[in-house]
């Protein structure tokens, strides 16, 4: 692979598209059209010109009637490359054949942030006839899949209202998405449903959106930031701390279910009737939150929602906090061992497991007062203090 070409793949795969499947064709030109229409397009077209093949050459066909501007010309310097190159380019479409996308005024996209359990909205609205709104509402789980699912039609006040409340009540800010980018990630987590019913059912409820296929499922990119390089971690792991003092990253936390085993592990270490010096009690109990990060955060689960919610927060005006959360997310996808090092990663498990910890600790303290056997520490401690109270007679 010469270098154009290597840096024309790793430009793809940064926004979400499978170079492979473009080379053989295998990829809907829908699935590029969030890009194509979008701040990166011309990024996009000149990458696909550099892979050099004749489903490269198709797609640049396909997306030709799509993009304007600087991108049109830099698809059509990429088809004329292709073709001095001896790659045969399909026969453009007639005129006036009108593409098959959805109108981008009908349908609108929002999502969320994700909240501490991994939970975010995910919503499509489309526009009626009648000049309402048919609204699809659902509520997502990453990597657990769809939590609920509801459809209405409302009045734009009403649509309008109800997002007002959400972010006033709840503080849980929508912001808009691409719709197509919404629909995958919809698509994707009604599949990843482990039981389904009709409030679970996105693909019941799909046709009432679109009958364009589905995208693959990506997170979007914000237009405030720049999309991270494959293999570019970033600034160091270290810097992910600040994370954790930042909202909505400082209320996340694993589920208090999930959590429990590691708490009982630690407080069973620390209750050992094996002496350890401190340094290496330390150690341990430093494994056991390497392990429990692990468990609680894998890595692509953790890296989607600093993703996702990266994302809202550049589109409300916090670039800063969004561009630390997205080297956090690279980090997890390239150099996994490294971030489970990282403060912010270890900082979400010690802050659960240390809450959990101190409640454990006051009952197992209340439990020993009536225990027959102790810790050695304790026999210790205890000894201590009936000498201290022995008088001569």
């Amino acid at each position: 692979m010469n270098d154009r070409r290597a840096a024309a793949v790793a430009t793809l795969a940064a926004l979400g598209i499978d170079a492979d499947a473009l080379v053989e064709g295998r990829l809907a030109v829908d699935a590029l059209l969030p890009h194509a229409t979008g701040d990166d397009a011309e990024r996009l077209v000149a990458a696909i010109g550099e892979l050099g093949s004749a489903g490269a050459a198709a797609a640049l066909v396909a997306l030709e009637p799509r993009v304007a501007g600087g991108a049109r010309r830099e698809l059509r310097r990429a088809l004329y490359r292709l073709r001095q190159r001896g790659i045969a380019t399909p026969a453009r479409p007639a005129a006036g054949v009108p593409p098959r996308a959805e109108p981008e005024s009908d349908i609108e996209g929002l999502l969320s942030a994700h909240d501490p359990a991994g939970d975010r909205l995910l919503w499509l609205v489309r526009r009626q006839p009648s000049g309402g709104s048919l609204v699809v509402a659902a509520q997502a789980n990453e990597p657990g899949g769809l939590h609920g699912l509801q459809v209405a039609e409302m009045s734009r006040k009403q649509f309008r209202a109800v997002r007002q409340r959400l972010a006033r009540e709840g503080g849980v800010v929508l912001v808009p998405a691409p719709w197509r980018v919404v629909d995958a990630l919809l698509v994707e987590a009604h599949e990843r449903t482990a039981t389904r019913d009709r409030n679970t059912d996105y693909l019941r409820v799909r046709s009432q959106i679109t009958a364009e296929p589905a995208a693959p499922p990506a997170e979007p990119l914000s237009r405030h930031i720049p999309p991270p390089a494959p293999g570019d971690a970033g600034p160091p792991a270290a810097a992910s701390a600040e994370l954790l003092r930042e909202a909505p990253f400082a209320a996340w936390a694993p589920d208090a279910g999930a959590t429990a085993p590691f708490v009982e592990e630690i407080a069973a270490l620390r209750d050992s009737p094996l002496v350890l010096n401190e340094l290496q009690q330390r150690e341990r109990v430093r494994d056991v939150i390497r392990r429990g990060a692990r468990t609680l955060y894998p890595a692509t689960a953790l890296a989607r929602r600093l993703e996702g919610t990266a994302y809202v927060l550049a589109e409300t005006g916090r670039t800063a906090v969004a561009r630390l959360a997205l080297a956090t997310a690279v980090l997890l996808r390239v150099r996994p061992d490294e971030a489970y090092d990282a403060p912010f990663v270890i900082g979400l498990v010690e802050r659960a497991l240390g809450t959990l910890l101190s409640g454990d600790v006051a009952r197992r303290t209340e439990e020993r007062r009536s225990a027959l056997v102790a810790t050695p520490g304790e026999y210790l401690r205890a000894r201590e203090s009936s000498h201290h109270g022995r008088t001569r007679g």
